[in-house]
């Protein structure tokens, strides 16, 4: 990194004192800027400050179920409030070693959040009953969802893993954001859920899937693959057989099974 000069120094100091910006290639000598990119918008906070003023809140038990004769035995909590306050309570429960996995590790091994979509909406129940506004759009919307991310980061464990479920209005920048928080490089795959729908569009292609975004904290996340059972017609896919079972044959051509 290239030294500033004694001129340069009285320079930048002379801008600061007037409170002038600095220019940008100066930016990148006097401050570390270990990210090879960033996603820039409107009011984007430093995560220190992020961790440091986010208020925490007090968590006052209203029921428990199945929670042992002692009062100790929860495996669950459902928590009513603002999230980003109860991160940071759940953040401090984590420092003081009493947020713990199953096996004693410190933190939290798996996370999955369905935020808001940023539609602009407000959505009712099944009873017209207010259910929730989804009124944030636009730069707030990402900051809104930004924060957030930044203390789940903090509440994984070593080897937790964090799945973000969002839809076409704000996947792509949400994905530059979780590189930023998460790093690029603990990205693991990008599920499509795909649904059918009734929608009737003239004007556009239908809507018809949403983006699991899928990142882990460390490489020595945990992941355990599902099995389910073969269907019961499924030997009868395989035409070929020998001492060692059924088989098929697939074309290398791309053609299908023989």
């Amino acid at each position: 990194m290239r030294k500033l000069s004694e001129q340069e120094i009285e320079w930048v100091l002379s801008l600061l004192r007037e409170g002038k910006p600095l220019p940008e290639d100066y930016k990148t000598i006097l401050f570390d800027t270990k990210k090879e990119y960033e996603l820039i918008y409107a009011d984007k906070e430093r995560e220190v400050d992020i961790l440091a003023d986010t208020m925490a809140v007090p968590l006052q038990p209203v029921k428990t179920f199945c929670n042992g004769e002692d009062g100790n035995g929860w495996t669950n909590m459902l928590i009513f409030g603002d999230n980003l306050q109860v991160l940071k309570t759940l953040l401090q429960m984590k420092q003081e070693g009493k947020l713990k996995n199953a096996d004693g590790t410190p933190g939290v091994r798996l996370v999955y959040i369905d935020p808001p979509f940023a539609t602009r909406q407000e959505f009712r129940g099944s009873q017209d009953q207010k259910a929730y506004q989804d009124k944030i759009a636009g730069a707030r919307f990402l900051e809104f969802l930004r924060k957030r991310l930044v203390f789940l980061r903090e509440l994984l464990s070593e080897d937790g893993s964090i799945y973000v479920h969002l839809d076409e209005k704000k996947s792509h920048y949400v994905k530059t954001l979780m590189d930023e928080v998460f790093g690029e490089q603990n990205f693991r795959n990008e599920i499509i859920w795909c649904y059918s729908t009734m929608q009737t569009v003239k004007t556009r292609f239908a809507n018809k899937h949403e983006t699991i975004f899928i990142y882990q904290k460390t490489d020595n996340a945990i992941f355990n693959i599902t099995y389910e059972d073969y269907p019961e017609d499924y030997a009868r896919r395989f035409k070929y057989e020998d001492e060692k079972g059924k088989f098929m044959i697939r074309s290398k051509t791309g053609q299908g099974d023989l």
